[in-house]
């Protein structure tokens, strides 16, 4: 431009390769029992401005299926969406996914809508912008737990209602303070909620059903397991992610375990750093 700026002004430089971030609100995926179901889609895509439209949306990502920890009861959708932009900026779709709370179905009904969502989100890859050979299973408390079954499920018929549609396929388990033994915390009452208002060893059968570990067996391919766990959990123990850990590794599987000193439970700035940010990216970096 030729034209002279005025004294004082600030010259700063265009930067053509960052990346944009859109979130859908909102998307149904699902209409289950009169429930609607919703994601929130964070989807990166370049600067169309910069790229124009075609070359800015080119790019399939690789996406991360996060399953909104609540203790099984209605999902806060939006509190984690400020974490989850920075996948976004690196290079990943990410898919907030809500679930039935268990007012409304018990278990399994969480596992099914989550599957449902990785469905779902493989049919409309396009649309998002995802690659659909790349999907990662997450989630946070009750959220991971689900996270957990769908991946210790993938290829069966357990926990699924639509296992004609086959494998969920996804490519790894990311865990941030998952119970994993609900007989170890028999006394909470949201765990009574999601077994039917029932006690884990009033339903014995019902509660092994919701333990990952029930699932595993050597020898059979499953995608790697990255949990993460703080020292001062008060609501779901540490050492429930030490133990699956321990599992996973027993039945031949990859698994690494990151534990926060000092951190709680919960979505909370505390316990979800930029070193934590770094650390998973290296794990997905591995797939």
């Amino acid at each position: 431009m030729t034209t002279p700026w005025p004294d004082g002004t600030r010259v700063i430089q265009a930067a053509p390769d960052r990346t944009n971030v859109f979130v859908h609100l909102g998307v149904t995926y699902a209409s289950r029992a009169g429930h609607d179901l919703h994601l929130h889609i964070i989807q990166p895509s370049g600067d169309a401005a910069m790229l124009g439209w075609e070359a800015a949306f080119a790019r399939r990502y690789p996406c991360i299926v996060f399953v909104q920890g609540s203790g099984w009861q209605d999902q806060p959708m939006g509190s984690a969406i400020a974490f989850w932009s920075r996948f976004a900026e690196r290079g990943y779709v990410v898919a907030i996914v809500e679930y039935r709370p268990s007012r409304v179905a018990i278990h399994p009904a969480q596992v099914h809508d989550a599957k449902a969502a990785v469905r779902w989100l493989r049919r409309n890859a396009d649309t998002y912008l995802i690659d659909p050979h790349h999907m990662i299973i997450a989630g946070d408390s009750s959220g991971g737990h689900v996270a957990l079954l769908v991946h210790a499920t993938d290829g069966l018929p357990d926990l699924d209602d639509a296992p004609d549609a086959g494998p969920v396929g996804v490519d790894a388990a990311v865990a941030f303070y998952a119970p994993t033994n609900l007989e170890q915390i028999e006394h909470d009452e949201a765990v009574h909620l999601l077994l039917g208002g029932r006690s884990p060893k009033d339903v014995p059968d019902l509660a092994l059903t919701a333990t990952p570990a029930h699932y595993l067996t050597s020898g059979r391919a499953m995608g790697p397991v990255l949990l993460v766990h703080g020292t001062a959990d008060d609501v779901v123990p540490v050492e429930q992610s030490v133990e699956y850990t321990r599992a996973l590794r027993d039945a031949g599987q990859q698994a690494e375990l990151v534990v926060v000193q000092g951190g709680g439970h919960g979505v909370w700035p505390s316990f979800f750093t930029d070193e934590l940010a770094d650390l998973i990216d290296g794990f997905l970096a591995r797939l």
